[in-house]
């Protein structure tokens, strides 16, 4: 795998300038929330795109770590065409409506609470309808490329598996914590796991973890004893260098969606 000098979304693919060699903005060991305001779609700083200058496009880095990319994206009404879509990506959709249509296949679409998977190799065409106006999404990607003649093996948009996220079909095993594989590819994996509430002491992790809060409340306490309280909804960075308590809470299982870099 090599290092990805370009990062490129769904969204602005071919369109955005060369960000060149930045340096990774997490280095530190506190937990990075993804600011709730731009959650919300507001404060999205305008780009014009030099291919598309009239339409309305709203695009932001929130977090760019040592394994991870995080943007939050929003576009009136557009299509995009793809021959060959060159990474994998997590969205998570909150606002209109996106339409796929496979260039081997019949259409389908996405809505917003949707957690979606964009494979490495898609081809045809992904149009975003706003909601009144603009959609809105949030994107991850991972910071390496694997190499370009691999495609991951799944060639179409998906949904991640909506009983396992919603609670309702976890493995059920004797051990803690509960953990389902969504989605093992290219570049990313995902999964779904639960604990029953607990507390433990963590350090240094073997990956960087980009977290959404499916169910319960976590608080974590950092060496440098600052403290950060995330509840259900939230969206949040858990850098490999953290070194603290993990206290997580919950009327039943404490659970959670991960996506992680590959390897």
């Amino acid at each position: 795998m090599k290092k990805a000098l370009v990062f490129v979304t769904l969204f602005v693919l071919g369109f955005t300038p060369v960000t060149g060699q930045e340096t990774p903005e997490e280095h530190s060991a506190e937990p990075i929330q993804i600011d709730k305001q731009l959650l919300s779609g507001i404060g999205l700083p305008k780009i014009k795109l030099k291919a598309h200058p009239e339409r309305e496009f709203f695009q932001k880095r929130v977090h760019r770590g040592q394994e991870l990319t995080v943007f939050l994206l929003s576009s009136e009404t557009a299509k995009n065409t793809f021959e060959n879509f060159p990474l994998e990506e997590f969205v998570y959709f909150m606002n209109g409506r996106a339409d796929i249509m496979p260039s081997d296949s019949l259409g389908y679409s996405f809505y917003p609470g949707d957690y979606i998977v964009v494979p490495k190799g898609f081809k045809g065409d992904w149009t975003n309808n706003g909601g009144n106006r603009y959609h809105l999404e949030l994107s991850v990607i991972s910071n390496e490329r694997s190499d370009s003649a691999v495609t991951s093996h799944r060639n179409k948009p998906f949904v991640l598996n909506r009983d396992v996220l919603a609670g309702t079909d976890i493995t059920s095993i004797e051990i803690d914590p509960y953990v389902d594989e969504l989605y093992a590819g290219v570049e990313l994996e995902i999964k779904q796991v639960s604990e029953v509430p607990k507390e433990e002491a963590i350090s240094f992790l073997e990956k960087e973890q980009f977290i959404h809060i499916l169910s319960g409340k976590l608080v974590l306490t950092s060496f440098s004893g600052k403290e950060h309280i995330f509840y259900a909804g939230d969206f949040f960075i858990l850098p490999k260098t953290f070194t603290g308590i993990w206290q997580s809470y919950g009327a039943d299982l404490f659970r959670t969606l991960r996506v992680t870099q590959k390897g």
